[in-house]
């Protein structure tokens, strides 16, 4: 499995960087919302990261 971030849009307006998570096989397994700056969404790959199988899933 790997991330890839990439920006999506057109214009200097409506550009956003997003990030998807794709299986070994190239599939994409998970994706995210749209971040105005590349810091952002790199952040949110790197709290991705960080969880682990003691993460809680809580069904709503």
């Amino acid at each position: 499995m790997y991330f890839q971030i990439y920006q999506e849009g057109q214009g200097l307006i409506s550009i956003q960087w997003r990030w998807r998570l794709r299986a070994a096989n190239h599939e994409i397994i998970a994706s995210g919302e749209g971040y105005n700056n590349k810091q952002d969404c790199i952040h949110a790959v790197n709290l991705l990261k960080n969880t682990n199988a003691a993460t809680p899933v809580k069904e709503i």
